[in-house]
């Protein structure tokens, strides 16, 4: 554990050297708790070593591609954006690039935060060895520890889930998570919503060279809102073609 721990790394820093594909449909719940799937919405990423200046270029819409004269549009209205950045930060003062600095560090923080929950909140057993793309990982089923001090939301409702992961056993790099609730997850006290017991997230990553990336989140699951709305979905987010930028 002392190695995985060494060696997980939060998405974002992974992906920073590459472009690559992500599809994904975004789930929303309107003012009266209804939950909705949107389209399928393809992008290219871009990413940047600032996380603001990222660029994800919609290209597709359920497998449409965006209208030429449309995505020259979001294009330059990119670069505008980029470019005027690239000038508000050529002409900011110490202190403005101080204060600049410590915000990106603050967006960083929370993603940090509960990925050091994970480590505080389950107890992980080994259970078996399995191949996977070719590597050896080490399965280690994550039960919770009901006492646990999480310091995020997000670790609060970790206690509610139990499963496995899947880490390489030769560099301790993490390759799959699977885990599912194994009882309803209250969210704002109930009162806004509540995920049902057997709700399920699937993490998984393709192996790229010695780097395992990103490939494929999965989340399955149902619910309610506002105390009456039911709701149930079933959403993957994928991401392929990773090249070295």
């Amino acid at each position: 554990m002392a190695l995985v721990r060494s060696a997980v790394r939060l998405d974002g820093d992974l992906q920073k050297d590459f472009t690559y594909i992500e599809r994904r449909r975004e789930v929303k719940v309107g003012p009266l708790g209804k939950v909705s799937v949107g389209p399928l919405r393809t992008f290219e990423v871009f990413p940047s070593a600032d996380p603001g200046q990222t660029y994800k270029r919609l290209i597709a819409i359920d497998g449409k591609p965006l209208d030429p004269a449309e995505l020259r549009k979001r294009d330059l209205e990119h670069e505008r954006d980029v470019e005027n950045e690239a000038q508000r930060r050529r002409t900011e003062t110490p202190a403005q690039q101080a204060r600049r600095l410590e915000r990106a560090e603050r967006e960083r923080r929370p993603a940090a935060a509960i990925l050091e929950d994970a480590f505080k909140v389950f107890e992980p057993t080994v259970v078996a060895r399995e191949t996977i793309a070719g590597a050896s990982t080490i399965v280690v089923e994550m039960t919770p520890r009901p006492n646990a001090r999480a310091s995020t939301r997000e670790g609060n409702w970790m206690k509610e889930f139990q499963g496995r992961a899947w880490f390489v056993e030769e560099d301790g790099q993490f390759a799959r998570l699977d885990v599912h609730a194994i009882d309803d997850v209250s969210v704002g006290w109930g009162i806004v919503g509540r995920l049902h017991k057997g709700s399920r997230i699937i993490v998984e990553r393709q192996r790229l060279g010695h780097q395992w990336l990103p490939w494929r989140l999965a989340f399955e699951a149902s619910g309610r809102t506002l105390l009456f709305r039911t709701f149930e979905v079933n959403v993957v987010t994928e991401y392929s073609d990773y090249k070295v930028k």
